[in-house]
């Protein structure tokens, strides 16, 4: 019995929290919803960025496909202009002969703010003709 007793003065005595106790949870609150508003900012940057990219890349795929559907002969240097969700991206076309029946397609695409421009180098080949089917 002395014992319970001793265990009920004891918690007579506490009385919840007390202010030192509340300041530095609320502290370690506030430190962390400022963590995870920062990153939400930072994600929110980057998925810009990364969308910016990926319009790039549709702009210069876009160019590619016209150069590929003009084919072999009409693949020519020069600029052209690409507009993709509201955006005007400036497109360079340099085109250069590696041999007969390769040409190397270099595509510059220009960045919207201060995105810089992004290079795309693939190839085109020159189709082979088939041959004649027999009678």
């Amino acid at each position: 019995m002395a014992v319970c007793s001793r265990m009920n003065d004891h918690i007579a005595n506490e009385r919840g929290f007390g202010l030192v106790e509340a300041l530095i949870a609320l502290t370690i609150l506030v430190i962390g919803l400022v963590a995870v508003s920062g990153l939400s900012l930072a994600t929110a940057a980057q998925a810009r960025i990364a969308n910016w990219r990926t319009q790039q890349a549709t702009a210069a795929q876009i160019v590619l496909e016209d150069v590929q559907k003009d084919g072999w002969d009409s693949a020519v240097s020069g600029a052209d202009t690409v507009s993709l969700s509201g955006h005007d991206y400036t497109v360079t076309i340099g085109v250069t002969d590696i041999s007969s029946r390769v040409k190397q397609v270099t595509v510059v695409v220009d960045g919207v703010g201060d995105m810089g421009s992004r290079t795309f180098t693939p190839r085109l080949y020159k189709p082979r003709p088939l041959p004649d089917p027999v009678p």
